[in-house]
């Protein structure tokens, strides 16, 4: 549960933050106006493994110099005694026309098998929209600019499907299924996206 910055210098740490739990999403950092800000959150283990309970999902906006909490947002998740649930993927920071925007995976929110796309506003925490997964996500979800100059977004999922949709509204532009769980985040390049899966196999995608 501990969240610190360290002086690379000195390897001494300049400020640290309890989460309550342990932490596995990588830290995400934007540079803004008012300075540079990071975003995080935590999972249901170290708790979990105490009180066999639930327990919240906290989604935070940090200042990055100082470790100050600027707001954060709570999703109940449940109680599984091997697979934790909470926020396991890196999120998505908006950009260009989404820019007000950040996107987290949230696993286990009501029961073993699902999740929870959330879109949050950056300046706020307050939420944008939110759609009910019926298989939860590890996978980090990832933007695309199209030649429209409009973003898109995809994301895998552990019932193996592909999700192409619009980050403005959460909702899927196309599906495919690759077979099997998808743990791992895709990555784009051009008009392909490129991921691997547990059916033992990389897949290359062709964007239209």
């Amino acid at each position: 549960g501990t969240f610190q910055c360290l002086d690379l210098n000195t390897l001494t740490p300049k400020w640290i933050f309890n989460t309550g739990d342990d932490t596995d999403c990588t830290t995400t950092i934007e540079e803004t106006e008012g300075g540079a800000v990071l975003y995080t959150a935590n999972e249901i283990d170290k708790r979990a493994s105490v009180t066999k309970q639930g327990a919240d999902c906290v989604i935070r906006k940090l200042d990055a110099l100082t470790g100050a909490l600027l707001w954060e947002y709570k999703v109940p998740c449940i109680y599984h005694y091997y697979l934790n649930g909470g926020a396991l993927a890196t999120p998505l920071v908006g950009q260009n026309d989404i820019s007000d925007l950040i996107i987290f995976n949230v696993c286990l929110t009501s029961s073993e098998s699902d999740g929870k796309l959330i879109a949050l506003d950056k300046a706020t925490g307050k939420l944008v929209w939110e759609r009910e997964l019926t298989a939860y996500s590890w996978s980090s979800p990832v933007a695309i600019l199209g030649d429209d100059g409009k973003t898109y977004a995809v994301f895998c999922d552990s019932a193996g499907n592909m999700h192409l949709f619009d980050p403005r509204t959460g909702l899927d532009l196309d599906v495919i299924s690759l077979g099997t769980n998808v743990e791992s985040s895709p990555s784009v390049y051009n008009d392909m996206i490129v991921v691997g899966s547990y059916a033992q196999k990389i897949f290359g995608i062709k964007i239209s």
